[in-house]
């Protein structure tokens, strides 16, 4: 930790527990017990958020006493003997691009501030049929494009392990909010590592899914499609297991396909890492990482190999990376273009005109891609399907892919320029920040399941995260590996607090 000043308090522990701590499945468990009421759960998360988030500022729209009289209802139900499943009395936020009936929906735009929900987003309304909680929505950046998450709205979120760093974005409100206990869980939206970075900067366990596994239907503005480019939706917790539980939740087919179709995850049945194939990563020349995260990477791989499990070292999907990192860039732009005002369009448009076809910056692909033509857009699908060949040939020889999720541990806070001209501290040089969008779009452009899990700390104390890959649907792989490796040690940690 760089300054007890930077720290945060958090509620000191009660004689019921820690709750605002503790995991889902211990919260269900004990609620199943009767050792403890959806109404007190509801209770130490509010607790939490008046004495974290007046310096954090995680959740920034919230209904208390909403959520009291939910939570009462949740405990009569159990009394009654009507038990919802694994989620039922427990209390969650939601990132703020999710739309909740009757509340605003704006991606960090002031001109949304009227964007006021008619009904919820399809993640909501499963999360509130499977018995949850909703306590509020959890901040974001401008039209979710940043590693930090700040916005003109509500403000700067902070990194509760260090109130100078970011807690990474877009879903970074989501990650501080788990990480300081004001929620059990979160649900994010992932499609430049915002889920995958936050859980590493904050500390926390993060999940994408694979792609098309959960609806994104009343995502984004104008509201969302179930099923966009390249975009997912996860949960951020503090345990591995309690992915998997959320997961199944808000996991399916649309509504209108539900009659249909069944989605049904192959499971993993691994008891112990030794079981389990790794292959490991910690570095690329294309995106090179800090020593710090690479070391942390390194050691756990090192870990693995004296507790006997088989390990890969410098595993990669054989494929060209740089090719790779130009359709991605391409494909990001032109999937998030429609968060462009008509202006900001048309400028897109004219900056597209003087990209070279050899150009691989993203100062220039973000036009190019912003302001490509469907056709273009058909013409590099069957470059996304060679990558996608090249990692099921990767998956033959391991399990999962251990990598890093981001180039760094948290940054410091710099809401100058827009993130495209900003430059990251790596190994003591300068490097584009947007070049660390290189480890969100490997796996991510092929729509490949990754569980984000803590790893170890840098040598300021803070949180480095390990990203663990696994093929299309093999989603419960990737959170067992979390889960064995949360049970090795390798868990989450609160923030440090003075009571």
């Amino acid at each position: 930790m760089s300054d007890l000043a930077n720290t945060i308090v958090l509620p000191a522990r009660t004689a019921t527990g820690a709750w605002h701590c503790a995991s889902v499945a211990q919260a269900a468990a004990a609620l199943r017990r009767r050792e403890v009421s959806s109404r007190a759960l509801v209770c130490a998360c509010e607790a939490a958020w008046r004495s974290a988030n007046p310096h954090v500022n995680a959740v920034v729209l919230s209904d208390f006493e909403r959520a009291h009289a939910i939570a009462v209802e949740r405990d009569a139900e159990l009394d009654a003997g009507r038990l919802r499943g694994p989620l039922h009395g427990i209390p969650f936020t939601i990132k703020e691009s999710f739309n909740v009936a009757g509340w605003p929906t704006t991606v960090g735009d002031p001109a949304f501030l009227d964007n006021i929900a008619a009904r919820g987003a399809a993640v909501v309304q499963r999360l509130s049929d499977a018995g949850a909680i909703l306590l509020g929505k959890t901040n974001v950046p401008l039209w979710l494009r940043d590693w930090q998450s700040y916005n003109d709205i509500y403000g700067t979120t902070r990194n509760p392990h260090d109130l100078t760093r970011t807690p990474g974005g877009s879903s970074g409100g989501s990650a501080a909010a788990v990480s300081t206990g004001m929620a059990f869980f979160d649900v994010g939206s992932d499609i430049g590592s915002s889920i995958r970075n936050p859980a590493h900067y904050c500390g926390v366990f993060s999940h994408k899914s694979t792609h098309g596994l959960v609806s994104l239907d009343g995502h984004g503005l104008p509201g969302g499609v179930t099923l966009p480019d390249i975009n997912v939706a996860g949960p951020l917790a503090r345990s591995a297991d309690d992915l998997a539980l959320v997961l199944h939740a808000i996991a399916g087919p649309a509504p209108e396909a539900a009659c249909a179709v069944r989605y049904e995850l192959p499971r993993c049945n691994a008891s112990s890492l030794e079981e389990i194939r790794f292959g490991i990563l910690t570095n690329h020349p294309l995106a090179p990482v800090d020593a710090e995260v690479e070391h942390c990477l390194a050691e756990l791989g090192r870990t693995l190999e004296r507790r006997g499990a088989q390990v890969v070292w410098d595993a990669r999907p054989q494929l060209d990376a740089a090719e790779l990192m130009r359709t991605y860039t391409l494909l990001l732009r032109a999937s998030t273009c429609g968060y462009l005002g008509d202006e900001a369009f048309a400028s897109a448009l004219v900056a597209a005109e003087a990209v070279s076809p050899d150009d691989t910056s993203y100062a220039s692909l973000q036009y190019a891609g912003a302001a490509m033509r469907h056709r273009d857009w058909l013409k590099l699908q069957p470059l996304r399907e060679r990558y996608a060949a090249a990692w099921r040939e990767l998956f033959t020889r391991v399990d999962v892919l251990l990598c890093p999720a981001a180039a760094t541990a948290a940054f410091p806070l710099d809401e100058q320029g827009a993130p495209w001209q900003r430059t990251l501290s790596v190994n003591g040089g300068q490097q584009p920040l947007t070049t660390q969008l290189f480890w969100a779009g490997h796996s991510g452009l092929c729509g490949l399941p990754s569980t984000v899990a803590p790893a170890g700390r840098s040598a300021h104390g803070l949180p480095v995260g390990v990203q663990i890959v696994a093929p299309l649907y093999h989603d419960l792989r990737s959170i067992r590996v979390a889960s064995l490796l949360e049970a090795a040690g390798y868990a989450y940690t609160p923030p440090a607090s003075r009571s």
